[in-house]
């Protein structure tokens, strides 16, 4: 009976008229699972479209296509593309995390958790240029609800990387906006390698990232060896 079910139905002795109640049935798990299958297949394909062919050359027909999905599927579960853009960047930014935290050994000290965190971002990288590139080279330059997603993933590397003035007896002395000035700059930099060559060789900027991230809590000298040691694999 479908949908009548949750309604009242004829009772079935014939010719009495009595009318019974039958309650709704609660939303089959197997259609849950098929409809959150089918977002997942949407958010990744994406993630690769936009990591492809940028956001502007992306359109729903274009993520599609690479799903194998029809229309009424994207939009069953999101108003437009920014929407679904949005929830793709939130995803990979979350797996991202996840990824990082599974590299870093919480009970590393600072500077080694530093190393271990940008070494195991620039694999991601390579393992993912499209979802890099959606997320430091696409979403900073495609509007405002795009643009304040990218801050907020970079404002959220900035806690990690403040501990570092505990290691500076001169920590007071530090620009307070020292640290989103210092994760800027590092995603300018993989923004910049992203668009000239992709992910290829990008594992190769560990020491640069390093020296960047380490100098103004640890010096130059300590920083330069941390470096070089990371150059040396």
């Amino acid at each position: 009976m479908g949908r009548q079910a949750a309604t009242n139905v004829q009772a079935g002795a014939e010719g009495t008229g009595s009318v019974r109640e039958v309650q709704a049935l609660p939303p089959s798990p197997m259609l849950e699972l098929v409809n959150s299958s089918k977002r997942e297949k949407i958010l990744a394909g994406m993630l690769e479209a936009v990591g492809a062919e940028g956001y502007d050359g992306t359109s729903v027909r274009t993520v599609l296509d690479r799903t194998g999905l029809y229309r009424q599927a994207f939009y069953d579960h999101f108003a437009d593309k920014e929407e679904c853009f949005l929830a793709a960047f939130d995803r990979a930014v979350e797996d991202a995390r996840a990824r990082l935290a599974e590299a870093v050994p919480a009970e590393a000290a600072w500077p080694d958790q530093i190393r271990d965190g940008l070494r195991a971002l620039l694999a991601l990288v390579v393992e993912h240029p499209n979802r890099a590139r959606m997320c430091l080279v696409e979403a900073p330059v495609d509007g405002p609800a795009l643009r304040a997603r990218y801050e907020e993933m970079l404002d959220g590397a900035a806690p990690k990387l403040r501990e570092g003035r505990a290691f500076d007896p001169s920590a007071g002395a530090l620009a307070e906006s020292l640290e989103e000035a210092t994760i800027g700059g590092i995603a300018f930099l993989l923004h910049q390698r992203l668009q000239a060559g992709g992910g290829e060789g990008i594992e190769e900027m560990l020491p640069q990232l390093l020296d960047i991230a380490l100098s103004p809590y640890l010096g130059p000298r300590e920083a330069l060896g941390l470096s070089s040691a990371a150059r040396g694999g």
